[in-house]
């Protein structure tokens, strides 16, 4: 009867997150758009770097980022190998607040927006396996730009608006291909040999033989456990969306002339892929000297939290997605009560096929990590977006560059709830970013530090269901008011909630 009960349990949050993510995807996968930058008019928009509500908080630093043996859990969509050190299935859902404030030598412009971030599901499949599914959004387009000019005396309206965005709907897998190499050791004759305690001739071996035995089979099973961490992961996506960009020509003061509207929606369908490599290097002791044993003063003293390196590259080739263009263009003008009244149409065509290159990247980020009492770790990454075309024509883009540093500091992740603010999970980091975007002869940078905190939810971290609110503030500018470009200084909050929960338990009869 008690074995009823738990497993009703399990199925009932089974449940809920299943219907939960559901509904966020559908919310997502209608409203794309999470900007308002008049730079995402170029390209396919602002790109995402799929941080979620932890690294977020730290630069974006998530390339070397993995999980532990302990909860709590997370999901770094990034680094797909990281899904091979799930533990617990792991939900996240998270959204976020962005106000920009937009600038140049003359005026200034505030703008805010709101929008789901992510939502994502993760579980081992083995020891060895793990996979994730989730959806969060590719690139964002959102703007709103009216340039100013007149020509041959007469003054022209510029407005150019722009909406939209690619979603990513991925599944990953990950997978340790060296898991179990200590167990086909153990299992070896040469593990046999070594670990009897007689000669191939059936003589005793010496004590002196056998120890040095047993140090050589010390030492292998160390080597291979430490060839388990080496993850190997890639996410299969589907991109999926649409993006408007439109421009109107307006003549405020004269009646010559009609106005002119040209619209162009870019809708996406295709696959993507993306891959990941990640190891983690263990160090469980540390060397020190004993002067007081003069026969064997080099020892070895275990440590109580074990210290890691980790290491991490992504990588995604050069790929053509197919998308489809509808192309309006029309004169008009505007009646007495503002309604616009459609003079000629100048083009007006449907469901023209073409090409989308999204051009090779890469990254490497190191970490080191301390049980679960700090982390710090930086990342570098490119993406060569100078061979980026739409439908073959060139973006006029540059190749990118990005490179991020982040910490996180738990006090003590063990301490009971009378002692809160030492479970808390400390964050902060900052980020440098040289932009695809070169515009009079100034290629656009973009910098940002952040703080966040993890607020555990529960009493007890190492319980099956132990979950996490994540908060993220970032602060930050992209471009510059020289040259007649725009400055956006802007401001980022995400809330992220991580819940981590026990599936596919096989329940004993007592």
């Amino acid at each position: 009867m008690r074995k009823h009960k738990t497993l009703q349990v399990r199925n009932t949050t089974f449940s809920l997150l299943i219907i939960t993510f559901t509904l966020l995807t559908l919310s997502l996968s209608m409203s794309a758009q999470s900007t308002s930058s008049p730079y995402s008019r170029y390209g396919i928009g602002d790109i995402n770097n799929k941080n979620f509500g932890q690294t977020a908080a730290m630069g974006g630093t998530n390339i070397a980022m993995q999980n532990d043996t302990l909860p709590l859990f997370f999901i770094n969509p990034n680094n797909p190998a990281s899904y091979s050190n799930m533990r617990l299935t792991t939900a996240e859902v998270g959204m976020n607040y962005n106000r920009v404030q937009l600038q140049n030598t003359d005026s200034k412009q505030n703008i805010n927006n709101a929008s789901l971030a992510y939502v994502a599901l993760a579980f081992p499949l083995k020891k060895w396996w793990g996979t994730s599914f989730g959806l969060v959004p590719f690139s964002s387009v959102g703007y709103k730009v009216t340039d100013h000019q007149v020509i041959n005396s007469v003054p022209i309206d510029y407005l150019y608006d722009g909406s939209g965005g690619i979603n990513q709907l991925y599944l990953g897998n990950a997978f340790k291909p060296l898991y179990g190499l200590p167990k086909m050791f153990m299992g070896s004759d040469y593990y046999k040999r070594l670990s009897s305690k007689t000669n191939p001739d059936n003589t005793l071996k010496t004590d002196s033989a056998y120890k040095a035995d047993q140090a050589i089979i010390k030492g292998i099973l160390k080597h291979k456990k430490s060839l388990q961490n080496l993850s190997l992961g890639f996410n299969f996506s589907y991109l999926f969306g649409h993006i408007d960009h439109s421009r109107r020509d307006l003549f405020p003061y004269s009646g010559s002339f009609f106005n002119t509207r040209t619209g162009v929606t870019t809708r996406v369908s295709d696959v993507y892929f993306d891959y990941g490599v990640q190891y983690a290097f263990t160090f469980d002791s540390v060397r020190y000297r004993d002067d007081k044993d003069s026969i064997h003063p080099i020892k070895r003293r275990a440590l109580k939290d074990k210290v890691q390196l980790l290491f991490g590259a992504i990588f995604a080739a050069q790929t053509n997605i197919s998308a489809k263009n509808d192309s309006l263009a029309y004169t008009y003008y505007s009646d007495a009560q503002g309604y616009e009244r459609v003079k000629d149409t100048i083009e007006n065509t449907k469901g023209t096929h073409g090409n989308i290159t999204l051009p090779l990247s890469f990254g490497i980020g190191l970490g080191l990590k301390k049980g679960d009492k700090w982390l710090i770790a930086a990342d570098f990454a490119m993406q060569n977006w100078s061979s980026y075309k739409a439908f073959d024509q060139t973006g006029g883009l540059k190749n990118s560059m990005r490179v991020s540093l982040g910490g996180q500091w738990t006090p003590n992740s063990q301490a009971t709830q009378k002692h809160y603010m030492q479970r808390i999970r400390y964050r902060a980091g900052v980020r440098y970013a040289q932009t695809a975007l070169e515009l009079k002869s100034t290629q656009l940078t973009e910098s940002a530090v952040s703080i966040g905190f993890g607020f555990p939810i529960g009493t007890d971290y190492r319980a099956a269901n132990f979950s996490m609110l994540n908060i993220g503030l970032e602060l930050g500018e992209r471009g510059t008011i020289n040259n007649g470009l725009i400055k956006e200084n802007f401001f980022k909050a995400t809330i992220g909630f991580t819940i981590n929960d026990l599936w596919f338990r096989k329940y004993k009869y007592d």
